[in-house]
């Protein structure tokens, strides 16, 4: 697969981007515990990706994209006055990986990217929509992009060959 081009746009930690012009791309980069949510609309040609960091945003934080029950609601909600159908929506996830050993009583919290792949999945159903395809969990940190021309989602898992979602 070819590195980052002009039209790449990486999609950093708690960010959410849109592309809808012919060659460009949305990239997440070194994807460990968080989840990438990648939504495509087929009739528009548009995509989005959002770089989901933390489950859910609790009182006194601000609100931003770093979390799934904002990120996914601001997503989906951005497409819909950008004129796609959410539920015509191909959305993709990858990520939620477990980066470091966890055990022992209590440790469940620790468990970052199994709870951000529930928060994503809850949120995605309190708006009607499921994904088409994953790539989750694992030990494994991945690298994904979204080809906003045909939608497809490219997944470069670490130690491994590229895996087309």
């Amino acid at each position: 697969m070819a590195g980052i081009t002009l039209d790449s746009m990486v999609v950093g930690l708690g960010e959410l981007k849109y592309a809808d012009k012919p060659g460009e791309e949305l990239t997440c980069l070194g994807l460990g515990s968080c989840v990438a949510v990648s939504a495509w609309d087929k009739a528009n040609k548009q995509g989005a990706m959002a770089h989901v960091v933390l489950p859910e945003c609790t009182p006194g934080r601000e609100r931003t994209a770093k979390f799934a029950d904002v990120a996914i609601p601001e997503l989906v909600e951005n497409l819909k006055k950008k004129g796609a159908v959410p539920r015509l929506l191909e959305i993709k996830l990858v990520g939620g990986a477990h980066m470091t050993p966890v055990g022992g009583p209590g440790m469940a919290l620790m468990r970052i990217g199994d709870r951000n792949i529930d928060a994503v999945k809850a949120e995605l159903k309190k708006l009607g929509l499921k994904a088409i395809a994953e790539d989750l969990g694992g030990n494994n940190g991945r690298t994904v992009r979204l080809d906003v021309e045909s939608g497809r989602v490219t997944v470069v898992t670490a130690g491994t060959d590229k895996t087309n979602l």
